[in-house]
């Protein structure tokens, strides 16, 4: 039945500094990337167990900036796996109590070995609706995307 979507979560969170600056005034766009990067691997090797690589980002979309001395939780989950590949959404929000979204994406990762081969990863479940749901939007991304590869 492999490991449940739920044992996979991480949660981190970031204290914006001003080095994280657009010229606008708010976090940059590419270091929202990284840190969403970073976290989602941080799942996708606690699932696997091994060496991981990304080698997509799906549907990232900036809701709102963030300013410095602000606080934003991150939160990646492994919620489909392939049969070497794991699909991370990752959602980040403001840390206040307003909770306002201001950026997710979907992540996807592959385990490899020491020589950069694809490895097998176990299977991941779903146990509640609300896993059952995510886990159908990533099969309809991954599908999305599958389909439209040359």
């Amino acid at each position: 039945m492999g490991n449940r979507i739920s044992d996979t979560t991480i949660r981190m969170v970031y204290h914006i500094h001003p080095r994280d600056m657009n010229q606008y005034g708010s976090i940059h766009g590419g270091r929202l990337l990284t840190l969403a990067d970073e976290t989602g691997f941080l799942a996708a090797h606690g699932h696997a167990g091994q060496r991981c690589v990304t080698v997509g980002v799906h549907q990232a979309r900036f809701f709102r900036g963030a300013a410095a001395g602000v606080h934003i939780e991150i939160e990646a989950q492994v919620a489909l796996t392939g049969s070497t590949s794991l699909w991370v959404p990752i959602r980040m929000r403001l840390a206040q109590e307003e909770r306002a979204l201001v950026m997710d994406a979907v992540y996807v990762y592959v385990a490899v070995d020491e020589n950069g081969r694809p490895q097998p990863v176990a299977d991941i479940s779903a146990h509640t609706s609300d896993e059952r749901t995510l886990q159908k939007h990533m099969l309809a991304i991954r599908d999305a995307f599958l389909g439209s590869r040359p």
